[in-house]
């Protein structure tokens, strides 16, 4: 056995170091799963611990698969007495020998994300617990970030103005209740179980001290309280404790990571020795230059400099684009120069950005470039859930008798029609041998209850209504009018959080879809509409895995690399994104969080990096000029280039007319503004083609594709974009 072979002098130090708590900033591509290797064969091959009092810490099984393989080719078969394995793995072998101390069997069952809302929605109906539109999923997500944050049910304090707030306090406490009556725990208790065993039983706590007498952490920034809580009672008593992260890397903040785990390390455990992974094995110089240039901005790191002993390597290189379609043109123009000259694959590329619902625009260039692409970490654009979902609304309109489209939306959102009323409907479509919506018109003669009578009722006449609308505007319009009509945005703003924002965003990229499909169309309609994206979903050409060009966000980039990195959407608002938040000091942390977001993407290159923005962008509907990234700004002017060769070359008239028609709407608007005779503002009355007379409460935006929020008197509030409307007086 050769502990030190292969290690450079500061991963030998940090290997060797044993005399008290050790911290290693592991920077990005700098070894530091080698050094946890080899640093675990150093302690087995200096007898300086037994294999069986070793305890190693990943995040993932697949890091921990790895780690254990490079352990075994070091020592062979005593690897199978060291505790390697995540967090979850290695607290559930401790719990099925010490939840008894709890009063749980022993025989406990972990409840996955499914066991979890089946159970939630079990209670839910045991106690007619009306949930006003929150989805019982986004509850699920709340209760799990407090049972991160260490947050008792009897200790959470709801906010009054917030929906899901005051679900969870109802069903938080229910929830813990039946999860103990089933003898089952969820992935938090898995953490937390075992942090209630040492607190109320010390002697257990001094069992496992003993037990794990050198411990190691890999990701370590990654870790939330509980994680932080067991490794300090674990380990805060004989200190040998060794943790391994880059604070640079944090990027999990919104699902209960703090980096103060790491950056605080030492004040934790005093006397810790640090040690600083700087030699780069991944990146040319100037890649590692810009990045460290960027990412120096946060006033939360810790300071290092990272190294290669590659050349510098090509400068990083700017795209301007006009559009969102312009940008991903000259993506796949460079994509394709690159092939040709640099003898490159498809598999050598990967663009990253930062919300899904980017994807869209850049599958629709790279298929029409045919340029090979997989989604990773993720699903195809139409094939999202929220997308799908709309699209199954838009074929019910289309074909009332596709009763898959029908089964899948007639509660989404949620409108209370449960399953059992929706198998009382089936049963009686196939007695008689007709269509589920066709079933709907004979609701009372069904044995149903008042409830889900009138909620099957309202669903009938929404269906209705908004088929009615059809008739009287262009389906573009009617598009608009009914994602607000059948209370989808309604919907997910009330859900709140990272995930429903995600959401929305793919909502309105699918309104942008077929806006452009409209203006691009002699005569557009639904079902034409329908079609193309059925083909679009049903070509399975560009599913070869094997060599394709990689697409996903940011945050699934990590811990990947490729030899050509694009980072696209490098404008404000989208990267930093922009979140609504109250306080100064929490939006500093959230740009400092995109800025690491930002170190990681670049971080991912070998070779060449490629970043890009966009003059003016297709939001919710309307063309908006956004600001260039300020992480464009932070990188020094002598590491980057403008991209001037001949760009944006793309085999489509369609796809070349939509980014000329982008482009001019887009400076009609910034030089004309709105192509009405009267400019809107609020208190103006207008007038519009279904709901009649109203008057602007408010206006979001700009131009003709402005957002007007109107008050009708016989309909209400409704939200209309400006060019669908004329200004009455």
């Amino acid at each position: 056995m050769n502990y030190i072979a292969g290690l450079n002098p500061e991963q030998r130090n940090a290997v060797e170091f044993i005399d008290s708590p050790s911290l290693i900033f592991a920077g990005a591509g700098s070894g530091k799963t080698k050094v946890l290797t080899h640093k675990i064969a150093y302690l087995i091959e200096k007898k300086i611990v037994a294999p069986k009092n070793i305890l190693a810490v990943t995040f993932t099984n697949k890091a921990a698969k790895e780690l254990r393989s490079r352990v075994e080719n070091f020592i062979g078969k005593k690897v199978h007495s060291i505790n390697i394995g995540t967090f979850h793995s290695i607290c559930a072998k401790i719990l099925r020998s010490e939840i008894s101390h709890l009063k749980y069997s022993r025989h406990f069952t972990i409840y996955d994300e499914k066991d979890q809302l089946l159970l939630l929605k079990r209670i839910i109906n045991e106690h007619s617990i009306i949930l006003e539109g929150v989805q019982p999923k986004s509850i699920l997500s709340k209760i799990s970030l407090l049972k991160n944050k260490m947050i008792e049910s009897e200790d959470f304090k709801p906010r009054d103005w917030v929906l899901v707030d005051k679900q969870v306090k109802i069903l938080y406490p229910l929830y813990q209740k039946n999860l103990k009556k089933a003898e089952a725990v969820d992935f938090d208790d898995l953490l937390i179980l075992p942090l209630k065993i040492f607190e109320k039983f010390p002697e257990i706590l001094q069992k496992y001290r003993k037990r794990f007498q050198y411990i190691l952490v890999d990701e370590y920034q990654d870790t939330n309280r509980p994680q932080f809580l067991l490794i300090f009672k674990l380990g805060s008593e004989h200190k040998n404790v060794c943790v391994v992260g880059d604070d640079d890397q944090s990027i999990y903040g919104w699902r209960g990571a703090d980096v103060e785990n790491i950056l605080k390390f030492d004040s934790v455990f005093p006397n810790c020795k640090t040690f600083k992974l700087e030699q780069n094995y991944r990146s040319t110089n100037n890649i590692l230059k810009a990045a460290s240039s960027v990412v120096s901005n946060n006033i939360s790191r810790a300071d290092k400099n990272l190294w290669s002993e590659k050349k510098d390597g090509d400068l990083i290189v700017k795209i301007v684009a006009d559009s969102e379609y312009d940008e991903a043109a000259r993506i796949a123009s460079h994509i394709r120069y690159e092939i040709l000259h640099s003898k490159r694959n498809f598999k050598d590329f990967t663009i990253l950005y930062r919300t899904n619902a980017q994807s869209r625009v850049l599958e629709e260039i790279l298929r029409r470039n045919n340029v090979v692409y997989v989604i990773v970490g993720g699903v195809k654009f139409y094939e999202r859930k929220e997308v799908k979902d709309i699209l199954a609304y838009l074929h019910i309109f289309s074909n009332p008798k596709d009763d898959i489209s029908l089964i899948r939306i007639i509660n989404t959102p949620p409108r209370g029609i449960g399953k059992s009323t929706q198998n009382v409907l089936d049963r009686f479509a196939k007695s008689k041998n007709i269509s589920i919506f066709e079933t709907l018109a004979y609701i009372d003669f069904l044995d149903l209850g008042t409830r889900a009578t009138n909620a099957v009722k309202n669903f009938y006449q929404l269906i209705q209504h908004s088929q009615d609308l059809r008739k009287a505007v262009s389906f573009e319009e009617w598009s608009r009018v009914i994602v607000d009509e059948l209370g989808i945005r309604r919907h997910y703003k009330e859900i709140g959080g990272e995930e429903a924002r995600q959401r929305l965003a793919n909502v309105d990229e699918l309104l942008n879809d077929i806006s452009d499909f409209c203006e691009n169309t002699e005569k557009p309609t639904l079902e034409a509409y329908l079609e193309i994206v059925s083909l679009s979903t049903d070509i399975d050409v560009w599913e070869d895995q094997k060599n394709a060009v990689s697409l996903m966000t940011l945050h699934s980039a990590k811990g990947l690399e490729f030899p050509v990195v694009f980072i696209c959407g490098l404008n404000q608002g989208l990267l930093p994104l922009q979140r609504d938040l109250s306080e100064k000091h929490e939006d500093e942390k959230q740009i400092e969080e995109e800025r690491r977001l930002f170190y990681v993407g670049m971080t991912r290159a070998k070779e060449k990096v490629f970043l890009s923005t966009a003059l003016r962008r297709g939001i919710a509907g309307e063309m908006k000029c956004l600001p260039e990234s300020i992480f464009i700004k932070e990188i020094p002017e002598n590491l980057i280039k403008s991209s001037h060769f001949l760009e944006g070359v793309i085999s489509s008239k369609r796809a070349r007319r939509k980014i000329k028609r982008t482009l001019d709407i887009g400076k009609r608007e910034v030089t004309q503004g709105v192509t009405q005779t009267r400019k809107p503002k609020p208190g103006l009355l207008v007038s519009h083609k279904i709901f009649g007379l109203g008057k602007i409460l408010e206006i979001d935006g700009a131009g003709k594709n402005a957002k007007l929020k109107i008050y009708f008197k016989d309909f209400g509030k409704k939200t209309i974009i400006a060019r669908f409307v004329q200004v009455s007086g």
